[in-house]
């Protein structure tokens, strides 16, 4: 960027000159520049304030809520920094180290365990910090232009709508840290030049790599500044920042390949490009994403937490999505080209966008998402600098002194809408039901919002059956949108069978459930699913069988003993039933329902003085079981104790 201070705005033939005015004092400045910065800084803070009392959203409970490092304060900062980034939740190894932001989150939830406002409250802060950062840093390399020129970039990035996600999602502190610790470098390397500070500008730019991978794209604009800057130290310049960098690719590849757990493999369900067909639907895919990153630089419209699987099918070389992906892409080479002497800071903010999506766009290689807002969070920089500086180039400026130009309201009017986008866009993410159901306007194509979004209404089911029967028709139609766009999901069909047995619809339910296990015949709760709808269903033999292979391998729920029992009960197989009872009883001898059963079989086989006492088991455990009693005055009767039969029979009025 140090070649930024040169004064190639100027257009000599043109006279194209969007310096600063000469009649402006270095004090008046000075003072501007001040007021200036407090404005960003707190605006920054305001925009951003409505987050301050969400709750936990999406991977907020990954990496915080219920991350067992990061709750143990700092005694887990150790393991944060040995590990990969899901290890504290989960064992799977996405081949990510990122300890910086989760490192913050065990300090944060140390001073106030379990409590989101502070993490939001300190995401907040550290967006302000990035803003206020950015502006001292383009001031500095902008001070031959106009400041109003520096001030409306980073007004404009400040209230940017795509940063929402970044900012109101606490998890994404990660690409907030990458951002921040990248000015930073840029700051303390390049600007404040004592020592002190060039250590402090490699310290950061190794927080900038420990806060997310994205951060080695910044490596050659580091070197393209210490270029412009030290060409005659260039080489001795660059040891320490290029020493850090391969110390992080070394200490990254060792924290992933010598953890205990392999590497995912990614699918069309996290990335709906590993879905194409071909090298070329790739690609053609990748530039038509890439496109929509540009729209979204500079129209943020249909917003939204999630883009995958179909919301932007797999295309081909010879559809007009890609002929217009590549004409847009050719609109920007040729816009570098044509302002790379007429204007150079435009061509480096096309550049620094090219530079900075590279990874997100999937052109090159696959990621583990199709796209995401937070991965436009510091791209989005480089196109709205390009933006304003063409912006002022074409408006035939000479100078720009003051506020009161056309261009400077039109700069305001952007803002402004953004700022009202953004504000409100932020109420989105208070909750994961806020945000599971306004998205799904935004992405209507997507098989993991429908998802989402069906499941909001699912897990809102009544207790009540009745009202439950008015309700499930709604969610299951919800689902089966869902298995329109992708008609493997293993959820979806998950939740249709259980939907449908709370219909008592048990062959529909068998129908989904059985769908849902051919995707994975070893899922022992789906085969429990399925082993209850077949007991409901009366398909004895076959819920049986599978009844008995989940005991055999040490797997049960609540009903299993139960509904094994009563099945071969239900056979007149009493003996083998009498055994499931009492197998169920060992392992939960606090079941009212097992000592029950278990005292039906007894009676059924003869045994009533058994049967008895375990009926006064079940009664002991539950005196106001209306079932229980029932069957104490009905054995009573039969063995011809009146006494306690009537004893029992006034028990069961009482109730």
């Amino acid at each position: 960027m140090a070649f930024l201070k040169q004064a190639d705005v100027m257009n000599k033939k043109n006279k194209k000159n969007i310096s600063n005015s000469n009649t402006i004092s270095y004090k008046d400045n000075n003072v501007i520049t001040k007021k200036m910065l407090w404005f960003l800084g707190i605006i920054s803070f305001l925009i951003y304030v409505n987050t301050l009392n969400h709750g936990f959203v999406l991977d907020d409970i990954a990496v915080i809520e219920q991350n067992r490092f990061v709750k143990k304060g700092f005694a887990g900062i150790s393991e944060l920094f040995s590990t990969f980034y899901w290890q504290g939740y989960w064992d799977l190894n996405a081949g990510l180290y990122r300890p910086m932001s989760l490192v913050f989150f065990a300090i944060e939830w140390q001073l106030l365990p379990n409590n989101p406002s502070i993490h939001h409250f300190f995401n907040v802060f550290y967006y302000s910090l990035s803003i206020i950062l950015l502006f001292k840093t383009l001031s500095y390399y902008l001070k031959d232009y106009s400041i109003w020129i520096t001030f409306f970039i980073v007004l404009l990035f400040t209230v940017h709508p795509i940063h929402t996600e970044v900012v109101a999602n606490i998890k994404s502190r990660d690409e907030i840290f990458c951002f921040l610790f990248f000015i930073s470098s840029i700051y303390f390397l390049f600007i404040k030049e004592k020592k002190q500070y060039q250590i402090l500008g490699i310290i950061s730019y190794l927080f900038c790599l420990l806060s997310k991978e994205a951060g080695i794209l910044f490596l050659p604009i580091l070197l393209f500044l210490f270029w412009f800057k030290y060409r005659k130290t260039f080489f001795l310049k660059t040891i320490p920042i290029i020493s850090v960098s391969v110390f992080w690719i070394i200490l990254h590849n060792y924290i992933i390949l010598n953890s205990p757990y392999k590497r995912i493999q990614y699918t069309y369900l996290d990335n709906s490009l590993f879905g194409c067909d071909g090298i070329s639907s790739k690609i053609a895919t990748g530039f038509s994403i890439l496109t929509r990153y540009i729209i979204n630089s500079i129209y943020p419209n249909n917003l939204s937490y999630d883009y995958s699987f179909n919301q932007f099918p797999c295309t081909s070389i010879d559809s007009y999505s890609f002929i217009f992906s590549m004409l847009l892409f050719g609109i920007l080479l040729y816009l570098f080209y044509f302002f790379r002497t007429r204007n150079k800071i435009v061509s480096f903010g096309i550049l620094f966008f090219l530079i900075t999506i590279f990874i997100a766009s999937n052109i090159v290689f696959l990621i583990g998402t199709t796209m995401g807002d937070r991965l436009l969070y510091t791209p989005v920089l480089g196109i709205i600098i390009a933006v304003v500086f063409m912006l002022f180039y074409f408006s035939n400026i000479s100078e720009v002194e003051k506020f009161y130009h056309p261009s400077i309201y039109f700069l305001s009017f952007i803002a402004l809408l953004f700022s009202f986008n953004t504000f409100n866009r932020n109420k989105v993410w208070k909750s994961n039901d806020t945000l599971f159901n306004e998205d799904l306007s935004n992405a209507p194509n997507s098989a993991r919002v429908n998802f989402n979004h069906a499941t909001v209404f699912f897990n809102q089911l009544s207790s009540d059956t009745e009202l439950q029967k008015k309700q499930l028709p709604f969610v299951i139609d919800a689902y089966k949108k869902v298995l329109s766009i992708d008609n493997n999901d293993k959820g979806t069909l998950i939740n249709l069978g259980v939907c449908y047995y709370k219909l008592k619809d048990y062959k529909m339910s068998i129908y989904y459930t059985k769908r849902a296990l051919g995707l994975n015949k070893n899922d022992y709760a789906l085969q429990s699913n399925l082993a209850d709808a077949y007991f409901r269903n009366n398909d004895l033999n076959e819920a049986i069988n599978i009844y008995k292979m989940l005991i055999d391998n040490n797997y049960s729920q609540e009903n299993t003993y139960n509904y094994f029992g009563v099945a071969l009960f239900n056979k007149k197989d009493y003996d083998k039933s009498i055994a499931v009872f009492k197998e169920g009883i060992n392992k939960n001898s606090n079941s009212v329902e097992l000592w029950l059963n278990l005292g039906n079989a007894l009676a059924a086989s003869g045994n009533f003085n058994k049967a008895i006492n375990a009926f006064e088991k079940a009664n002991a455990l539950n005196p106001n079981d209306k079932n229980t009693l029932k069957f104490l005055v009905m054995i009573y009767q039969q063995i011809g104790n009146t006494e306690k039969a009537n004893y029992y029979y006034s028990e069961f009025i009482k109730n």
